[in-house]
């Protein structure tokens, strides 16, 4: 039953509409099972590099309390998030 879970959200993950991607991610920074998770981590960390806003948001909501609750998994959360925090400051200050 995991597996059509965890594939039923990778595919959201991937989806070609914006809003199912950032709800998605949503819905992930709230979900507790490393099992459905584990398999997922690529396709979030891919979310953060996302054009649109509203999917980098989420992607590093998600990646914060999976961070938080399974550090084991995305040991390397706080340089994703530098460096997405880098990289919209280079972008505000070139206007």
């Amino acid at each position: 039953m995991r597996i059509f879970i965890s594939n039923a959200l990778l595919n959201d993950l991937k989806h070609p509409n914006e809003y199912v991607r950032g709800s998605t991610l949503r819905f992930l920074s709230r979900l507790k099972e490393t099992e459905i998770l584990e398999p997922l981590i690529p396709s979030i960390r891919y979310n953060l590099e996302d054009r649109h806003a509203y999917v980098r948001r989420n992607a590093a909501l998600a990646i914060y309390t999976i961070y938080k609750n399974h550090e084991h998994l995305l040991p390397d959360a706080p340089e994703l998030i530098m460096k997405l925090v880098t990289s919209v400051m280079l972008r505000l200050s070139r206007g």
